[in-house]
């Protein structure tokens, strides 16, 4: 395998171009006896001669003319692969893409979005609103950058970054008779009709295990994909829900009020999901960086609660 070095093309087309050794020199900034071995160097790994030397200029031969619009080209490609990763590296182009369930990503990520973008305007940030359980495939199988999503056992694949602790309370409509309390237990729940998540989602899992764990009955009449789909379910009174409380940033044309959950007091633990073995982007590293900052200042509880989704999965 021939073994050619794009320094030795740069002094091959700044002769041919120049068609003296001295000035190609100045053009490249080596001295002249440099310039002459890497042209002899390129010369014996083609196995050609390039130039016909002469005493004042130097002239191509047949390979030389026929090599020199390649060695353009490929130095050309080569300074564009640089001086895109040049672009990436300085955030002046590349792309970051974001899988969050609905409540995050009308929540938390719409102003670190924002504030991104503005001082990165050139980098594409896509972001993708889906149901909970479909969140862990998609940053495995590596479709999209970076997850927003609830913590769960540790596996090969993902990588977790702690986000905030968000405590599970209870929705439902005015008139409610939960409404005259300023929380709701656990016990309280017996016999009411719930509207839920399906019974793959994450969070409907750590909702049903502690129902379970207490032999408290509900009606379950719905089962949706989305906070805000259940939400409109709830405020028009048909039932009530568990969700993290932060879904309360989606109730806001809703009627629906909201207690916390107590005895025991469950929260679930939000994380970002990255690939453990793909290293982020520079892109993708900054906006996890801005996103963790954001997290801690607009979340700044960071003691561990009561009862999170990880206990509550190992109690028993």
């Amino acid at each position: 395998m021939k073994n050619v070095t794009i320094k030795q093309l740069r002094a091959f087309v700044a002769v041919a171009e120049l068609g003296r050794f001295r000035l190609a020199t100045e053009h490249i900034g080596v001295t002249q006896s440099a310039i002459s071995v890497l042209i002899k160097e390129l010369e014996s790994q083609l196995g050609v001669m390039l130039f016909d030397r002469h005493t004042r200029m130097v002239g191509l031969t047949y390979a030389g003319e026929i090599f020199l619009p390649l060695a353009r080209r490929a130095i050309e490609q080569v300074d564009n692969a640089i001086n895109t990763m040049d672009d990436i590296a300085s955030l002046r182009t590349g792309k970051v893409t974001i899988a969050a369930a609905i409540v995050l990503a009308s929540s938390l990520l719409p102003d670190v979005i924002a504030r991104f973008k503005k001082e990165h305007p050139l980098v594409k940030v896509s972001l993708l609103d889906l149901p909970e359980n479909r969140i862990r495939d998609l940053v495995a199988d590596g479709s999209v950058d970076i997850g927003v999503a609830t913590s769960r056992p540790i596996e090969e694949k993902v990588r977790e970054h702690h986000l905030f602790y968000d405590r599970f309370a209870v929705f439902f409509a005015k008139g409610h008779p939960f409404e005259s309390g300023t929380q709701v237990r656990w016990i309280d729940m017996e016999g009411q009709d719930l509207v839920g998540f399906p019974p793959d989602s994450p969070i409907q899992k750590m909702v049903d295990r502690v129902l379970g764990e207490n032999e408290i009955s509900v009606n379950r009449l719905f089962a949706v994909n989305f906070s805000s789909t259940m939400l409109s379910l709830v405020d028009r009174g048909l039932g009530v829900c568990i969700a993290p409380e932060n879904s309360h940033s989606l109730s806001a044309s809703t009627l629906t009020e909201v207690r916390p959950l107590v005895e025991p007091q469950l929260d679930r633990e939000v994380v970002t999901l990255t690939l453990r073995e793909r290293t982020p982007s520079t892109p993708v590293r900054s906006f996890l960086d801005m996103l963790i900052a954001s997290a801690a200042k607009q979340y700044p509880k960071v003691s561990k609660p009561a009862l999170t989704v990880a206990t509550a999965r190992s109690a028993g």
